[in-house]
């Protein structure tokens, strides 16, 4: 992760911003206006003391009461369009930062999503997105206008007193919206920021414990599972707290700086009144008066800035990894203003290869050939590579120009939209979306017509069950109420992969996770199919095996050839 201060940070979540200057300057404008009636009701609310209790004042005491109330229905008013205008920006913002999320995850190669914690990009896309709210709802305008209200307050009470008094207001100013913030900010944010990362991580364990409920239920590993949630939670609720009894602390200390900031007036104005021989900087008893109420009622911004920095830790540690994402560069290019591709044969020609942090080839010299619409099995032990293989086949990783060919042409040089277009991958675990049957089917081919979906259906054996359902291709798919089994799920997968037409289907342990039953009808499609495409299929089951037209061991990174038998 790169590291990045604050203010770089910062600077980057505010390019964003210009987009929405108008409205920004609408929420300032706003803000300052409703600050400043804030303080003039309380500062009006003083007059009308100080014209009851007999002092000489120009206004009358009905005309401050109709101020008063006018002003109070005002400043409700302002205070609505302020805060609505800082939600709009920051929600406008906050839609933004996701579609250029989504963006950046579908231009990183599928070798980096396949890499990424997915229970992190969750952490990411939805709570680390929303913490930004922070920064555009509650600190761009509240700053600016903290700064303005500031200055009109200081101007206001040296005109109408004394600016001896300004600038000592001035002073306790500059203590709660700068030095105590930044103070704040410098202590919390270890905590906060590695709050921000526990907590990522936290969620990421917790999504794969829901994932695995059935199989920790099926372990009797239930209490245990408890326990580890339990400790991990614990330990996050410790930091928080350490973090919230840090920042009470600084809260604490900047109330106490407006109750000083009061004192200090009253201390200022009775040494400007005893020590001070120009007549022309004695202060009043209702000038005092003023002073102090608008030093009380003044702060108001500068608190709420006070209180950010707790917020704002974990706000720039999220806008961190945002920006992280952001920045990221794909370690595989998309091929692109290059060949398309008509898929008609694969050639694999002495393939080796190894991952990065890897010393040894994980294949080694590795030679395939597909010319036919054949089934070719593949089996061997775990983690010798034959996943690695059919990666390989779709890109996920580069390899020298001779190694992979389709038509004789370097996968390298293939376009890869193209390569996607023919090439497809089916794992053993299909991902169906919570929508209908029918929606989950035509995501391969929006285009596809009720005939097309219907011969989908019936080539993937999956067509009775459908339609045996109440609503048919309506049918929801309801992951929390497990209505379709794991058999089905992968049936259907293969319903949408027919869909989708690809001329070469390569299949990684697809019949793994399912019973007898459902092995008998899946491959019973895959013989179905296996007119209309080539086909390579992963798997350590001698069930599945049976199939293959030709069936290879993958043995030290080369796959040796055990078995042909055409007539499948």
């Amino acid at each position: 992760m790169k590291k990045r201060n604050a203010f770089k940070v910062m600077f980057s979540l505010l390019k964003l911003v210009d987009k929405f200057v108008i409205v920004l300057f609408l929420a300032v404008l706003n803000g300052a206006i409703g600050n400043l009636l804030a303080v003039s009701i309380s500062t009006l609310s003083v007059i009308a003391l100080a014209s009851l209790l007999g002092l000489d004042i120009s206004i009358s005491l009905t005309t401050l009461l109709i101020l008063i109330v006018v002003f109070g229905i005002l400043r409700g008013v302002i205070r609505y369009f302020e805060q609505y205008s800082n939600h709009y920006i920051a929600f406008k913002i906050l839609a933004i930062v996701r579609h250029k999320v989504f963006n950046k995850l579908q231009s990183l190669s599928i070798s980096d999503i396949d890499d990424k914690e997915k229970g992190n990009m969750m952490e990411m896309i939805t709570s680390d997105i929303e913490t930004l709210e922070v920064f555009y709802a509650h600190t761009v305008s509240p700053t600016l206008i903290a700064l303005i209200v500031s200055i009109i307050n200081l101007t206001i009470l040296g005109l109408v007193t004394n600016f001896v008094l300004s600038l000592t207001l001035l002073l306790f100013y500059i203590i709660v919206g700068i030095i105590i913030p930044l103070i704040s900010y410098k202590v919390l944010e270890k905590d906060g920021s590695s709050y921000r990362y526990d907590l990522a991580s936290f969620n990421s364990f917790f999504l794969d414990a829901l994932k695995g409920i059935k199989e920790i239920k099926f372990l009797n590993k239930t209490k245990e599972k408890e326990a580890l949630i339990d400790e991990r939670s614990t330990m996050l609720d410790k930091k928080r707290l350490k973090s919230n009894n840090k920042a009470s602390i600084f809260k604490a200390i900047s109330s106490s700086m407006i109750i000083l900031s009061a004192l200090s007036i009253i201390l200022v104005t009775y040494l400007i009144n005893t020590y001070s021989n120009n007549a022309s900087l004695y202060i009043k008893p209702y000038e005092l008066m003023i002073g102090v109420v608008i030093a009380l009622s003044s702060f108001g911004p500068l608190i709420a800035l006070s209180s950010l920095p707790l917020n704002l830790v974990q706000t720039f540690t999220s806008g961190n990894r945002i920006l992280d994402l952001l920045d990221e560069k794909p370690s595989l290019n998309e091929v692109t203003f290059k060949k398309d591709l008509i898929y008609q044969h694969l050639e694999v020609t002495n393939l080796s290869f190894k991952y990065k942090d890897e010393e040894t080839n994980v294949l080694n010299n590795l030679n395939l050939n597909l010319k036919d619409n054949k089934i070719i099995v593949i089996k061997g032990e775990s983690g010798i590579g034959k996943s690695t293989l059919l990666k390989l086949l779709l890109r996920y990783y580069e390899v020298d120009n001779e190694m992979i060919k389709y038509n004789d042409i370097s996968i390298n040089e293939i376009n890869t939209s193209s390569l996607l277009d023919n090439v497809t991958m089916f794992s053993q675990s299909t991902y169906l979306f919570n929508d209908t049957i029918l929606n989950n089917l035509k995501i391969a081919n929006l285009n596809a017509s009720n005939e097309e979906v219907i011969d989908a259906l019936k080539k993937a054996s999956i067509y009775d069950f459908v339609f045996s359902l109440k609503e048919g291709l309506n049918t929801v798919i309801d992951p929390q109420k497990l209505n379709v089994s794991l058999g089905e799920k992968q049936r259907l997968g293969l319903a949408r992969v027919i869909l989708r037409k690809p001329k070469l289907l390569l299949l990684d342990e697809p019949t793994s996770n399912i019973d007898l039953e459902n092995e008998v009808l899946f491959l019973n499609s895959l013989k179905n199919i296996k007119k209309d495409m080539g086909i390579i299929i992963i798997t350590h089951k001698e069930s599945t095996a049976k199939i293959a037209d030709v069936t290879y061991t993958l043995e030290k990174g080369k796959l040796y050839e055990v078995k042909s038998n055409e007539s499948n």
